[in-house]
């Protein structure tokens, strides 16, 4: 059988370079952590990542 991998996209959002799809990765930034920190937990951002080009983005 052949393994099925789902990933949760973002609809609406687009990478800004290529166009593609932005999905949802579970390695955390630095900068996340720093804002999460800093904010007492208030804010949560979420690290994006580009099916296509592979370019990072942080969306709070």
């Amino acid at each position: 059988m052949d393994k099925i991998i789902i990933n949760r996209t973002i609809f609406g959002i687009r990478c800004t370079d290529c166009g593609g799809n932005l999905v949802i990765t579970k390695k955390r930034m630095l900068l996340s952590h720093c804002i999460r920190l800093v904010s007492f937990g208030l804010i949560k951002p979420e690290q994006y990542e580009c099916e296509n080009c592979k370019k990072k983005y942080l969306l709070i």
